[in-house]
């Protein structure tokens, strides 16, 4: 239940198709903009994994969140997920109407063997990524964030700023070919 791959290739084929610079209106409401909520990368849920391999008689038995920092919210990490891609995040519209990532690269489809193969990258991660569960993650319009006094207990510390995590995740992509 990954996100990330999903609004890598949204932002990279939208800066390809609108231009560097461009503005991505956030894909969602006001109150999933402002909604708190805590991420957990990847890299860091696998480092507490091995972590707590380490100690089990502090982890057997026991549920734990893991997250990557404090909570925070889409208008704070947006603009920097599409800064990330040379465009310019910004909020909902003032007219309140929700605009949808998953509704842009369905009207997109027929760009996405083209891009692919311009761009040398690794075919079926566009035909393979579910547009409508990042659009659904994107607009949760309550509070999720979650308590990880129970890693915290145990001397997990380790803590990434946020949006750092999606970074780590399109460094990889770029490496891995499914983003230019």
């Amino acid at each position: 239940m990954n996100i990330a791959q999903a609004l890598g290739l949204f932002l990279s084929l939208y800066r390809s198709t609108e231009g560097e610079g461009s503005t991505v209106v956030f894909p969602g409401s006001d109150l999933a903009w402002n909604a708190l909520h805590t991420d957990t990368s990847q890299d860091i849920l696998a480092r507490f994994h091995i972590y707590a391999s380490m100690m089990p008689e502090a982890t057997s038995g026991r549920a734990f969140n893991v997250v990557d920092g404090p909570a925070t919210t889409w208008r704070e990490v947006w603009p920097e997920l599409c800064a990330y891609f040379g465009l310019r995040g910004v909020g909902p519209t003032a007219s309140g109407e929700i605009s949808s990532a998953q509704v842009w690269m369905e009207g997109h489809r027929a760009d996405w063997a083209k891009w692919t193969s311009a761009n040398k990258l690794k075919e079926g991660a566009l035909e393979g990524t579910s547009w409508k569960f990042m659009q659904d993650v994107i607009g949760i319009p309550f509070r999720r964030d979650y308590d990880a006094s129970a890693s915290r207990s145990i001397g997990f510390e380790e803590m990434r700023a946020h949006a750092q995590g999606y970074y780590l995740a399109f460094d990889e992509m770029r490496r891995a070919k499914i983003i230019p």
